[in-house]
């Protein structure tokens, strides 16, 4: 089914520190949300409580962290409350309220490791760095999660003894007690706590041993290595990191600033220039993945937290409003986004998370508006331009959508394998608009740069052969883009699509119903479900099919011929097409397989 992939954003989540090195945080059971917070027996507290329950399941952490708290009120001494009260008071970034909840949560049940980071990190930014050790230490040995590692490496270099803390971080790495991960992220923060001593030398040794290891050059890692070598007088050098960077990607503004202020002779300061600034980026590599899973309320509050120690840290600011909004708490994520500062080099990232959240929250105008404005500020940005252009596609506004991927497209002098999906998105706004010929020149290009590419293949394919073109390749690119995405639903769909075209309308039925298992709520789907089994004599499970499809609410030129098809059955259907000169059946030099038929019609459905 053409149209109906699922639409390739460009703009990709670059700012983790160490992708999938921070899969150490999965070794945290303990940091997973209490279960059942036992209050059902006491006076007053079930209906709190099950409110509190009712806003976490539907991602509403402020008022979660409200009603818990309410809850715990009348329950003070539960700490199965005083635990989902302490996560998400701290995820909802009220950590004035959770600092006595941690404390007493301590008193009572030692060892929580969100509770023991909390006031770890609360000693940390009160100037107690030696306070702050001790509350991730329980009964003489070091508590809970490696991230409570990290944050005592800080501590200890907060407190002057920097041989201490390289001594610990050795002890992290050789130990590898977070696996792999964990050793690359030992050697990533030696790399940052070297450069907050001033030895940029020893930082660049530890950064090429995380290259050694296996860790990714992500755009933190370049920044970071960038700054370093600028800082030892390798200007050349650090030119040639971003520029690499640049080369992998689509352009980064932050990056894109730095190289214009090394080329101002603008050197840049260490990333990390404080113990607090170290526990801060501890808390946020960790937030950044767990942002990703099950525990986004535990990401939260490590983003959280890594605020509150680092307020500049825009980062971790950028990544809780991506959070909010993931969690569709549109108006805290719009307030989140707009807060980060408009010379910050994330403002861009901003601008059209911020825009992208309102149109979400159905401010669809001014979402587009906004776009609008931070394409014209960036005007050489491929990300501001995709953006615009992915949301007027969204809109059905094809023509405007053009445009802005035009724009896209002549900012890229010389076209390479990553800029497959331009060519891609806009050939899908060019057909849409009626431009056959300049989608299908989009296709090729994108086939180009990426051979093989299943979206493309399939795209194209179906659109030959609604066209009656090209059929034979058009089946096997379709064929070869099932190969490559069997559980694609709607890359399955074309293909069952494409053989009731060409008559082969059992063959037809076995990709279509494996598409409505892949995907069973969609209405094109359902129907084109209904139609091969209509074919195939099987009319009261077709009927079922096409009543399906409607109670998914399809296009309403889609219900209209669906309902049609209820009343009078597909053949009065087809013949009523056949009549109106718009043949369903395709036919390949008279015959497919035996099985073609050319007498009756539709228009696809």
């Amino acid at each position: 089914m053409a149209g109906k992939t699922t639409p390739f954003v460009l703009r990709t989540a670059r700012r983790l520190l160490v992708p999938s090195a921070i899969i150490l945080a999965l070794a945290l059971p303990a940091l997973s949300v209490p279960g059942s917070a036992g209050a059902e027996g006491v006076r007053g507290v079930a209906g709190p409580y099950i409110a509190a329950e009712s806003a976490a399941k539907r991602g509403d952490i402020a008022n979660a962290a409200r009603l818990y708290a309410d809850a715990l009120a009348r329950d003070s001494a539960n700490v199965g409350l005083m635990q989902r009260t302490l996560t998400y008071q701290v995820a909802a970034g009220q950590i004035d309220r959770a600092i006595p909840v941690a404390s007493r949560l301590k008193g009572l049940s030692p060892g929580h490791p969100l509770g023991a980071l909390l006031l770890a990190a609360d000693a940390l930014k009160r100037g107690t760095p030696e306070r702050a050790r001790d509350q991730l230490v329980t009964e003489g040995a070091e508590a809970g999660p490696f991230v409570g590692r990290l944050i005592g490496v800080w501590a200890t270099y907060e407190l002057g003894d920097i041989e201490a803390a390289r001594a610990q971080l050795a002890t992290l790495e050789t130990g590898r007690e977070g696996g792999d991960a964990g050793v690359i992220l030992a050697a990533y923060h030696l790399s940052l706590l070297e450069a907050a001593a001033g030895r940029d030398a020893e930082a660049i040794a530890a950064l090429d041993h995380i290259d050694e290891l296996g860790g990714a050059p992500t755009l933190r890692l370049t920044r970071i290595r960038a700054g370093v070598l600028a800082r030892l007088g390798r200007i050349d050098e650090a030119h040639t990191a971003i520029a690499e960077h640049l080369a992998r990607t689509d352009g980064d503004h932050r990056l894109e600033a730095l190289a214009r202020d090394l080329s101002a002779g603008k050197i840049p300061p260490p990333v990390v220039r404080t113990g607090l600034e170290g526990a801060a980026e501890s808390l946020y590599g960790i937030a950044g993945f767990l942002a990703r899973g099950a525990n986004r309320q535990i990401g939260l509050a490590y983003a959280r937290l890594a605020t509150y120690l680092d307020p500049e840290q825009v980062e971790a600011q950028l990544l809780i409003a991506g959070m909010l909004q993931q969690d569709d708490q549109y108006d805290l994520a719009i307030a989140a986004f707009a807060a980060i500062p408009a010379d910050a080099p994330e403002a861009l990232e901003a601008q059209i998370g911020q825009a992208e959240s309102m149109y979400e929250a159905d401010r669809v105008e001014e979402a587009i508006a906004a776009l609008r404005l931070t394409m014209a500020a960036y005007p050489r940005s491929i990300e501001a331009h995709t953006a615009l252009g992915d949301m007027l596609r969204r809109e059905s506004r094809f023509a405007e959508a053009g445009e802005a991927y035009d724009g896209a497209v002549a900012l890229v002098a010389n076209p390479e394998r990553r800029h497959w999906p331009l060519f891609y998105q806009r050939g899908i706004v060019f057909e849409r608009s009626q431009q056959w010929d300049r989608a299908e020149a989009d296709f090729f290009k994108a086939l180009e740069l990426e051979p093989d590419q299943p979206l493309v293949l399939n795209y194209l394919g179906y659109n030959w052969v609604e066209l009656r073109k090209n059929l034979t390749e058009a089946q096997a690119m379709i064929e070869k883009a099932v190969e490559q995405r069997p559980e694609d639903g709607y890359i399955v769909d074309s293909l069952g699509w494409v053989l009731y075209r060409l008559s082969d309308f059992l063959g037809a039925m076995t990709h279509l119903e494996r598409a409505v298992e892949l995907r069973p709520v969609d209405p094109v789907i359902n129907d084109h479900f209904g139609d091969a089994l209509w074919m195939v004599g099987r009319r009261i499970e077709a009927r079922f099919q096409w009543k399906r499809s409607l109670s998914f609410e399809p296009e309403e030129k889609d219900a209209e011929r669906i309902r049609r098809k209820l009343e009078v059955g597909l053949d009065v259907v087809l013949d009523e097409k056949a009549a109106a000169g718009n043949p369903a059946f395709i036919q390949i030099d008279g015959a497919v397989d035996g099985t073609l038929r050319g007498d009756k019609a539709n228009d696809g459905g």
